[in-house]
């Protein structure tokens, strides 16, 4: 196993101010017990992969996500505070491609293409889910 490159406080850290930058409520006394448990799991994550550096918190308070499962060269991902635009890319999408609607929020709001999601290795797909559905609590 790699050694981290931060500590876990620091990591910490930087997920409570990527929280703050985006306007998240992170405050879990007021979720019921599915919501904590996500919450918890997605904060889990995000937390991980800032620690072994494949996630940074940008000057803006955007996480940028660096797949580490991915073959050839690699781009980081950046996850930009969402619109309502980037809301209304998942009403293009049947009601029930519900896996099609997180890949077409996350396509918007990080500037890239679903198709990018789609080839993902399950790993880093796992992360960027993470951040995408604290967006959506």
């Amino acid at each position: 196993m790699a050694e981290n490159k931060i500590s876990r406080e620091m990591a910490e850290q930087e997920f409570e101010r990527f929280g703050e930058a985006m306007d998240l409520d992170f405050d879990t006394s007021f979720m019921d017990e599915d919501d904590r448990k996500g919450f918890e799991q997605s904060k889990r994550r995000i937390v991980k992969a800032i620690m072994s550096g494949a996630m940074t918190v940008n000057d803006d308070g955007c996480p940028v996500f660096t797949p580490q499962r991915a073959e050839g060269d690699v781009n980081p991902i950046t996850f930009y505070e969402p619109t309502g635009a980037t809301y209304m890319a998942m009403d293009r999408k049947k009601k029930t491609e519900d896996m099609g609607k997180m890949m077409a929020l996350m396509a918007d709001y990080t500037q890239t293409s679903s198709g990018l999601f789609s080839k993902m290795k399950n790993a880093d797909f796992k992360i960027c889910l993470a951040v995408t559905t604290l967006f959506l609590g």
